[in-house]
């Protein structure tokens, strides 16, 4: 299958949206402010910083906000490590917001102090994750409305996708819809490329309309691992409960886009908002060349602007000259005056 990566390089972060002939099937985002975060693949110099036998394994100091795990079953062969120690270590499996990451033994190391030694850039990242993929540059929009909550069935019926700290919590109701069974048929397709497309995973569970004939549930099961047989990622799905209830596993080499984008609460981060706002700008300067540009942004926006999280006013005025203000206001706006 042919697949292509258009990306786009934005004041603040790096998108890419991945396509398998027409159909878009993936979507990332990287951000500057978050360069020296653990993905599976980074290579770290850490200090053990406790060896806790109880858990079989050690706690890892690797200068972030969040410590490492390192279990002695992932590298039967290191060597004993000791508190205090430096030592090498591959990330396994990528940090959670509030967890740390799941780490591999490399080797000693004669590192002063923990830091990040080597990692992939996205574009490097999927070009091993999909081989002779094709890149190409563009704007990618569609980022900014793919963590909606609720979707629309076809034919009726909704599925809303709730990430909670233990599990995904998907639900899928039948609505003004006749037929529980068609609304089952048509949501799972569209859960499995909704997940994939969003980088969901770990536990998933997922709420459908309970359905009592034996054929039919056969049928829903049968549905379920069709939708996920294409999945690059690692996924289990256990049988169809008596309630209706369907359970799986995804595995999730990083953060999903509503980890990156949003809050617990699913609304945009400040963060999040001050990048859409810069991009606002960009494009309203690329339509209105030579005109004098005033963005209005709410308080909390200009906040983050103005905290030095990242430098955004050099990169901003390369690509648009030195013709724009930004100011602390009501509703947000964009005027260009010639």
């Amino acid at each position: 299958m042919k697949r292509r990566c258009v990306t786009e390089d934005c004041i603040g972060e790096t998108r890419a949206a991945i396509y398998e002939g027409r159909r878009l099937v993936e979507l990332y985002v990287r951000r500057d402010t978050d360069a020296n975060k653990p993905r599976e693949g980074d290579v770290f110099a850490g200090k053990i910083s406790k060896v806790d036998q109880s858990m079989g394994g050690a706690f890892i100091d690797l200068g972030l906000d969040v410590q490492g795990i390192f279990k002695f079953t992932n590298s039967p062969n290191a060597p004993r490590l000791t508190e205090g120690q430096m030592a090498e270590f591959e990330v396994s499996k990528a940090t959670e917001v509030g967890k740390g990451p799941v780490l591999k033994f490399k080797q000693l190391s004669e590192a002063d102090k923990p830091a990040k030694l080597s990692g992939d850039d996205l574009k490097t990242f999927i070009s091993k994750r999909f081989e002779g993929i094709e890149f190409a540059e563009a704007g990618i929009s569609v980022i900014d409305e793919a963590t909606e909550t609720e979707l629309a069935i076809k034919g009726g019926g909704t599925i809303s996708i709730e990430r909670t700290r233990a599990l995904v919590a998907i639900d899928v109701d039948k609505g003004t819809a006749v037929s529980s069974f068609d609304v089952c048929m048509e949501a799972l397709p569209m859960i499995a490329n909704e997940l994939r497309l969003r980088g969901l995973g770990g536990l998933i569970v997922i709420d459908l309309p309970n359905l009592r004939q034996p054929r039919q549930r056969n049928q829903i099961q049968k549905a379920a691992e069709r939708a996920f047989a294409d999945d690059p990622n690692i996924v289990k799905i256990a049988p169809l409960s008596r309630f209706g209830a369907l359970e799986m596993t995804r595995s999730k080499p990083g953060l999903s886009l509503d980890e990156i984008l949003n809050n617990r609460m699913g609304n945009p981060t400040d963060e999040t908002l001050a990048l859409r706002s810069l991009r606002q700008l960009e494009r309203e300067g690329r339509a209105n060349a030579g005109a004098k540009l005033t963005m209005v942004v709410r308080h909390h926006v200009m906040n983050w602007l103005g905290a030095g999280h990242i430098d955004w006013k050099t990169p901003l005025t390369d690509r648009l000259g030195a013709r724009f203000d930004i100011q602390a206001g009501g509703t947000p706006s964009i005027s260009a005056d010639r």
